[in-house]
């Protein structure tokens, strides 16, 4: 029973050294852990400058999940790491300077059913002393929790060098901030393209095969999108491809037929008989129109109401003569007969007039909802093909200011004042560097029945940007006056033309300058205050719509394009 309690004691204080043992390995282990884990954050934020990867925040929140991880995983495996307890039992016995004794208790416990020639008052005595000497045992200095200096200083380098990676401008950044703005740019267009296709979904004048052939561009636009990794110029070809897709639904004829039918049911609405077609056509409605054309009972009408009927409907057939004739044939057959006073032949013609006007009234629906998808296809693709732009500039770009004036003055018979001309340049540097050029001028007449005029010159040199601004009547951020940079217009723009040539007041010779008269007052010269910035949009968006709707040769249009991106303030 004694020696049965000696070795029970044996193997609590077996227990209590592994458990510390385990403890220490996992505070050691946690450490190196974390070490590794900002090692593999501290690779991530390299790499990420060098190729457009991910964010600044995002980086940092993997750089932390990597740390914890790699702590976590350090102290799970130190912890949960297989130690016999033999094995245990001998490093313990060389950690604490046991001479063996914790071990061979355990051996002489392990061969204890077959006795194996060991007398029981041996192994009684053995067990004893190991007890005894197990009872002086001091765990913590053997096994202390605390963890290696290189260890920490090795954290505390690679914590240093990640926050110095994460803090100091990453130039993939600007990259990834256009990157995303065009992903999410795109993602607002494939729900655009949702909100087209259901409007055209439902709208009632259109038949479902027309809903089909109009979606289906939507469709294959929107599956295209969805894929992903798109780049923001296949983005926009896409856009433009669906664009140009539905353009060729858009039959400008069958736009023109309708909007000559709409502006015609005013007129109708005024006779009692034809009101409530005028009415539907002023609506909008041509298949409405339509239905009340062939309602139309011309054997109910007197004489004057089928003439006047006959009236409105070949003058209607006039106005979509250019656009439908097949449409305007069919509505002056209907007027001849209403005049000829068959009422049978009217009522037929009647009817197919009607027939007529309900297709061209489908046409014109077709065209009007393919028109509209394009046009804001349009916007869709200048939505995309814009992203980013804003997010790429103030990443860092600087600004250079210089302005450079002269003034001369000059003397005839009077005291004028001349012109003056100067040039300079600043150059201001923030994250990146411009040059500005200023060029002034001035003319007067001078007083005492003489005019003078002169010339002057000056240089100036201008300091660092934003030192000092220098006010061109520009808006925010447009920093100054630029360099003039003389921009190439081709004689004949898109080949061979004609050159046209102006005679002066009307009756001079072909290359005479034409000469105009105006309200300008030579004492009193005027100044150009429209900001250039406020002025570019309007150019801008007019030169884009050109380019979509086509008036533009093919070839010139990424000249178009390119030309107002260059300007673009």
């Amino acid at each position: 029973m004694v020696a049965h309690a000696h070795f029970q004691e044996i193997q609590s204080h077996l227990s209590r050294w592994l458990f510390r043992l385990r403890l220490s390995a996992a505070l050691a282990w946690s450490v190196r852990g974390l070490a590794g884990g900002l090692a593999a954050g501290l690779g991530l934020s390299l790499v990420a400058r060098l190729r457009p990867l991910l964010p600044v925040n995002i980086l940092m929140l993997a750089a932390l999940c990597l740390a914890a991880l790699g702590g976590a995983a350090a102290i799970a495996l130190a912890y949960f790491w297989p130690r016999p307890r033999l094995r245990a039992a001998r490093h313990f016995d060389q950690l604490f300077g046991l001479a063996e004794r914790i071990s061979t208790a355990l051996e002489l416990a392990s061969a204890m059913p077959s006795h194996s020639g060991t007398p029981q008052w041996l192994v009684e005595q053995q067990w004893a002393d190991a007890a005894l000497a197990a009872r002086a045992v001091k765990p913590a200095r053997g096994l202390p929790f605390r963890a290696a200096r290189t260890d920490g200083a090795l954290v505390i380098l690679l914590a240093a060098a990640l926050a110095l990676s994460l803090y100091l401008p990453n130039p993939q950044q600007p990259i990834l901030a256009r990157q995303q703005a065009v992903q999410q740019a795109i993602a607002q267009q494939v729900k655009q393209i949702d909100a087209i296709r259901d409007k055209i979904e439902q709208d009632p004048n259109l038949t479902q095969a027309q809903k089909d052939a109009l979606t289906q561009p939507l469709n294959e636009a929107q599956q295209q999108l969805k894929k992903g990794n798109l780049t923001q110029e296949q983005a926009v070809q896409v856009l433009t491809q669906t664009q140009q897709d539905l353009k060729q639904l858009a039959d400008p004829n069958a736009q023109a037929t309708g909007q000559a039918l709409q502006q015609a049911g005013q007129g109708l609405s005024q006779n009692p008989a034809t009101q409530s077609m005028g009415q539907a056509l002023a609506n909008g409605d041509i298949q409405g129109a339509a239905q009340a054309l062939a309602n139309l009972d011309p054997s109910k009408m007197t004489d004057a109401e089928r003439q006047a009927l006959a009236d409105q409907l070949s003058q209607l057939a006039g106005q979509v003569q250019n656009t439908n004739p097949q449409l305007a044939q069919k509505l002056q057959a209907a007027a001849d007969a209403l005049r000829q006073g068959d009422t049978a032949a009217a009522q037929a013609a009647l009817a197919q007039a009607a027939q007529a006007m309900a297709q061209a009234g489908q046409a014109a629906a077709q065209a009007q909802a393919a028109g509209q998808a394009a046009s804001q296809l349009s916007q869709a693709q200048r939505a995309v093909a814009q992203a980013g732009n804003q997010a790429g500039q103030g990443q860092g770009q600087g600004q250079g200011q210089g302005q450079g004036q002269g003034q001369g003055q000059g003397q005839g018979q009077g005291q004028g004042q001349g012109q003056g001309q100067g040039q300079g340049q600043g150059q201001g540097q923030g994250q990146g560097q411009g040059q500005g050029q200023g060029q002034g001028q001035s003319q007067g007449q001078g007083g005492g029945g003489g005019a003078g005029r002169g010339t002057g010159t000056g240089q100036s040199q201008g300091g660092e940007a934003g030192s000092k601004p220098i006010g061109q009547n520009n808006g925010p951020g447009n920093g100054g006056e630029q360099s003039y940079e003389p921009i190439y217009a081709p004689y004949h723009l898109g080949g061979a033309g004609t050159q046209v040539t102006l005679p002066q007041n009307g009756g001079g010779q072909p290359g005479d300058q034409v000469v105009g008269e105006g309200p300008t007052n030579p004492q009193s010269p005027g100044e150009v205050t429209v900001p250039y910035n406020q002025v570019y949009a309007t150019y801008a968006d007019a030169a884009h719509a050109a380019v979509d709707s086509g008036e533009v040769p093919p070839s010139l249009r990424d000249v178009v394009k390119n030309y107002f991106s260059s300007l673009q303030p």
